[in-house]
């Protein structure tokens, strides 16, 4: 009988590979080394493996809806507007669109202000209405013989005044106040058509309906309907007043469709989005102030607070994800999270990571996630739901919609939970199954445990790992098992750096 001879069998190993650790990644086209999903972990140690920082309560409220900062803290609690731990003053209840102009801290829709100067909260808007038989019209003023008004407590000088209702119709006008004293109101010359009144005037200061809100250059902007305005300069109170100053308010309509959905100032630019259109306005004066149209991916309405500058780079949460803006064409930076779609975000930074809390579409599930722009990792870090984001000093501050708390990001000591799933890892390589290694090496707190659990194709986790002891640095070896692809997780609590994952492969048989 002859025989043939044997052939032994040999398998090829792959040289050792030092797998990268990545961003999170929810769609295909994932590398090893990227997370499937993430609890609590941190970039800031990158290119190691390591967890976020805890949160510690800053304030803590009964209601809290709104979060803003102007030297001291100011949260909306309930009806009260509060500023550094005081009641200053009563608004309605709910989300709030805030800023500050001067000394003024302005706060829509209710129009209300803070002057953090004065400590004087009071209305933007001012009005008046006074009797036929109390009023007296001459060619430049209007007189009000009513000893409980004073008109210089409710107008000033270079604000525009809108009068309604007399029986003059020339009267009825908007006109800018030149003087103003306790029982007149003093404008330019021929102003009005001097004679008797009968019926009752409404002398008003308006302030436009704003839907967004910012502060550039000392002004206060903000868009109502399709008219995008700017105040007086250092004056938020005064709007529709033109004298052909370059102090003058200013306003301009535009014609896209679409209502607006965030305004920012971005360098000296204030730019206004819809979702599908930037209105960029540049100049330095309203003689000046130029509007141009940008047909590009703009911010998705309710994500108003989601617009953040770092670096002269400005993030914000569009329909189709996050996109950047750097003066060119957004770029959208949010490829990773795939099919994915969220809503209602609002966002922050601590001068370095952009930090955007946003709801699951179609679902009631909210996440916190966190970019970091120089390495361009995305993580998760839990299911937070902040309202609002506010730097003061060096500190992140996040508005908590589930406590109603305030918390000062990265500043708790206690320890946390944290997970690091991993994208799927491909245990195949020309038609042949391999087998895979992995060596983990490991940094541990004292107290501090990290646990490893690893799923074949699409079975169910195993623990293949446990590790409590207190060692500066230590190797962890772990076999998945054969297989054409398999995950690995890895969680813990307390603190753990890994600071490298090294993955052995070998090419065994064909399939």
């Amino acid at each position: 009988m002859m025989f043939l001879p044997q052939i032994p069998y040999t398998s090829n190993k792959v040289s050792q590979q030092v797998v990268q650790f990545g961003s999170l990644h929810y769609d295909r086209g994932g590398k090893d080394g990227d997370f499937s999903e993430t609890l609590n972990l941190s970039s800031k140690r990158y290119p190691t493996l390591s967890q976020r920082g805890a949160r510690k309560v800053t304030a803590e409220y009964d209601h809290a809806t709104a979060l803003y900062a102007r030297n001291k803290l100011i949260v909306v609690d309930g009806t009260n507007f509060i500023y550094d731990g005081k009641v200053v003053g009563q608004v309605s209840e709910g989300e709030k669109n805030i800023t500050s102009v001067n000394s003024k801290v302005v706060i829509f829709p209710d129009k209300k202000y803070y002057d953090v100067e004065e400590d004087k909260f009071g209305d933007m808007e001012a009005s008046l209405e006074v009797a036929s038989d109390k009023i007296t019209w001459a060619a430049n003023s209007v007189t009000v013989s009513s000893p409980e008004t004073l008109l210089d407590e409710l107008f000033a000088v270079g604000q525009g005044i809108e009068i309604s209702g007399s029986s003059i119709e020339a009267n009825n006008k908007t006109v800018v106040v030149l003087k103003a004293e306790s029982n007149q109101l003093t404008f330019s010359a021929n102003a009005f058509t001097a004679g008797t009144e009968s019926n009752t005037v409404t002398i008003q200061r308006k302030v436009p309906d704003f839907t967004c809100i910012c502060e550039s250059a000392n002004r206060l902007w903000g868009a109502e309907d399709e008219t995008i305005y700017a105040s007086a300069l250092g004056d938020p109170l005064t709007f529709f007043a033109y004298q052909g100053l370059s102090t003058d308010a200013f306003a301009v309509a535009v014609g896209t469709d679409g209502a607006f959905t965030g305004c920012i100032a971005y360098s000296s630019n204030v730019l206004f989005f819809k979702e599908n259109a930037l209105h960029k306005v540049l100049g330095g004066a309203p003689s000046e102030y130029r509007v141009y149209n940008y047909t590009v991916p703009g911010v998705q309405a309710g994500s108003e607070k989601s617009m953040v500058v770092i670096n002269e780079l400005l993030f914000y949460k569009g329909v189709s994800g996050v996109y950047a803006y750097s003066g060119a064409s957004p770029s959208l930076v949010s490829e990773n999270f795939g099919t994915r779609r969220f809503q209602h975000a609002a966002a922050g930074t601590d001068g370095t990571k952009y930090y955007i809390s946003m709801q699951e579409e179609g679902t009631d599930a909210w996440n916190l996630f966190v970019f970091d722009p120089d390495t361009g990792v995305w993580l998760r870090e839990d299911d937070t739901h902040a309202i609002d984001f506010v730097r003061q000093d060096t500190m992140l501050h996040l508005l908590d919609a589930k406590s109603g708390d305030v918390y000062t990001v990265e500043q708790g000591t206690e320890a946390l939970d944290w997970m690091a799933q991993f994208y799927p890892f491909d245990d195949t390589a020309y038609g042949k199954r391999g087998y895979s290694k992995l060596w983990l090496k490991l940094e541990l707190d004292p107290g501090a445990w990290v646990k490893a659990e690893v799923s074949c194709d699409t079975g169910p986790f195993r623990q293949v790992g446990l590790w409590n002891e207190r060692r500066e640095t230590f190797t962890a070896n772990i076999v998945p098992g054969r297989c054409d692809t398999f995950r690995l997780r890895l969680s813990g609590h307390g603190g753990c750096v890994v600071k490298s994952l090294v993955r052995e492969f070998d090419v065994g048989s064909e399939r």
